[in-house]
């Protein structure tokens, strides 16, 4: 019979399980051997000799806690996880939490659609987004001052025609996603390839709404990085019209990213202690997977966008967690 996932299921938990259970199989341990045997069916039916004398690696011993836990495998078990993660993280934002995320006044129109993110309709948004194969082109927004990252969901105050017509671009596509880049200078109106930072999001639409003739409020959610090929420019009012690939990923140690995410994660459980709602923030905090986790606190932080961005292009995951630990270590 297997076993239900703990209501915050930690990823980094049930790893330290796989590697106990692998200790335990070195050992011989009768326990440790009917477990395997009850999980992995290529060991249903051997004797606890047999077990303790077959090959048996980290990779085996995740694969059984996996199915201990129902799931095929441990990235069925990772997946479920996230899931659950984001679920905790979709029962909406209240008034006061959103007050203090987002000091910048914006409509009512906009905190609803907020509030709303955990409605059946936004996740189908977003899940229907996330599933839709990657984009060869996109939209974009240029960003000022600002990095977006995957899993965030905000609003942007949009002003410039050529941005308005990016987004009516966006919106006349399925799924309707644009590209968001942030710019080397906010200053600058009229941006070109070399005028924006190279790694940006793929984000989804969630809300349009006008305000006033010549600006309209955005709520979107960010779905995954891009790297930026090209620029090009479409359309009566010259909107950007950008060529993206995946970013460029490579694999990090498990156990240094282990290391560096355990400090994380402690310290952004303080930060998120004198917040609104700060139970449930510091439980979202507990569920982030290491990447999710530093994706959050590298946007939230008071960092320059240009270091941001240097975040954003390192291809590897340990790195990236070690930057975002010395920016936020260094916060008082």
């Amino acid at each position: 019979m297997s076993r239900e996932l703990p209501p915050r299921a930690n990823l980094e938990h049930l790893k330290k399980q796989a590697k106990d259970l692998l200790d335990a199989h070195k050992r011989a341990d009768a326990e440790a051997l009917g477990r395997i045997r009850d999980a992995v069916p290529s060991f249903r039916g051997k004797s606890d000799d047999e077990i303790a004398r077959a090959p048996f690696a980290l990779h085996d011993a995740q694969s059984a806690v996996a199915r201990e836990y129902g799931q095929k495998s441990w990235n069925d078990l990772r997946a479920a996880v996230e899931a659950q993660a984001a679920a905790g993280a979709d029962q909406g934002l209240s008034d006061d939490l959103l007050r203090a995320l987002m000091p910048l006044p914006f409509p009512a129109e906009v905190g609803a659609v907020m509030r709303d993110v955990a409605s059946p309709e936004r996740k189908g948004v977003r899940m229907n987004a996330a599933k839709a194969p990657f984009p060869e082109s996109l939209p974009v927004i240029p960003m000022r001052d600002a990095l977006f990252v995957p899993g965030a969901v905000g609003p942007i105050h949009v002003g410039r025609p050529s941005t308005r017509a990016a987004i009516d671009a966006a919106l006349a596509r399925t799924p309707q996603t644009l590209a968001i880049f942030a710019q080397r200078k906010a200053e600058q109106e009229e941006v070109d390839a070399a005028g924006l930072h190279p790694v940006g999001c793929e984000a989804v639409i969630h809300a349009h709404i006008p305000d006033g003739d010549d600006r309209s409020w955005l709520v979107v959610e960010g779905i995954r990085w891009i790297a930026l090929e090209s620029l090009s420019t479409t359309g009566p009012a010259h909107h950007l019209v950008a060529r993206v690939t995946p970013v460029a990923r490579e694999e990090s140690d498990p156990s240094e990213v282990e290391a560096l995410t355990a400090p994380l994660r402690a310290r952004m459980r303080d930060l998120v202690g004198s917040f609104p709602d700060a139970a449930r923030l510091v439980a979202l905090v507990d569920q982030a997977p290491p990447d999710h986790l530093a994706n959050t606190a590298i946007a939230n932080l008071p960092t320059p966008v240009d270091v941001k961005a240097r975040y954003a292009a390192e291809p590897k995951l340990a790195e990236r967690l070690r930057l975002v630990s010395t920016l936020v270590s260094a916060r008082k």
